[in-house]
């Protein structure tokens, strides 16, 4: 019925109790911590002003795959402006070439509208898994190289004009996760189309679309995470 009975509880320690006490003291506090940066920091790296982020007026978002990269320009009403994918020939084929890598990103991006941020998908590979390895060094290739490409000349401390958004959180948002896995959105994506649209959206097994999903379901849940 006190603060020091409480103190009592066994194995209550007392900068928990003080969390504690703080929550049930200051509920507001808490909810306007949680609205602030460290929710956006949770998707979006590096940290930039939110203000900035929710003037911009489209970006384009980009995922890559072991052998294509798919983007969507979007605008801040979701009005998907444009959305395709190019396949990546040299990609993963014998020995690592840088050349042959830029050769192929180059092309794409010279495909890639104006807008103001680009974002790049941020895989959640974990170099623990070994059998993965190769595919997380060609992901952070190809990542340091639209990086490079995509930034323009900036004054020091301006803000970037390129982003990470973290794969997770869109995959925590569209509720992908199964277990320890992502399945696939490609019918999350099929929901929020039109009927007409939705008919002639097809997913072949060759060429299935998921790099075109996933880069639409971000861009989706860049602009919807910005609000919340």
């Amino acid at each position: 019925n006190s603060l020091e009975s409480v103190m009592n509880v066994p194995l209550l320690k007392h900068k928990s109790a003080v969390i504690v006490f703080n929550s049930i003291l200051n509920p507001a506090d808490k909810k306007e911590r949680k609205k602030g940066k460290v929710h956006l920091a949770k998707f979006i790296r590096p940290e930039v002003d939110r203000a900035l982020l929710e003037d911009a007026s489209s970006i384009v978002s980009i995922v890559c795959s072991t052998d294509k990269i798919a983007w969507t320009h979007m605008d801040r009403a979701r009005t998907v402006l444009d959305w395709q994918q190019a396949e990546c020939n040299n990609f993963m084929k014998g020995m690592y070439m840088a050349p042959d890598y830029l050769e192929d990103i180059s092309m794409v991006i010279s495909s890639f509208p104006p807008a103001d941020f680009f974002l790049m998908e941020k895989p959640s590979i974990s170099p623990q898994n070994t059998s993965l390895y190769p595919v997380l060094v060609h992901l952070r290739t190809v990542e340091a190289m639209l990086l490079a490409l995509l930034t323009p000349a900036r004054e020091p401390g301006s803000p970037p004009k390129v982003l990470n958004m973290m794969r997770t959180a869109v995959s925590r948002h569209f509720n992908l996760i199964v277990g320890d896995c992502r399945t696939s959105g490609a019918e999350t994506v099929r929901k929020m189309m039109t009927a007409s649209h939705r008919n002639s959206f097809q997913m072949s097994s060759r060429n299935r679309g998921e790099e075109l999903c996933d880069a639409l379901l971000q861009a989706v849940a860049f602009f919807k995470l910005l609000r919340e």
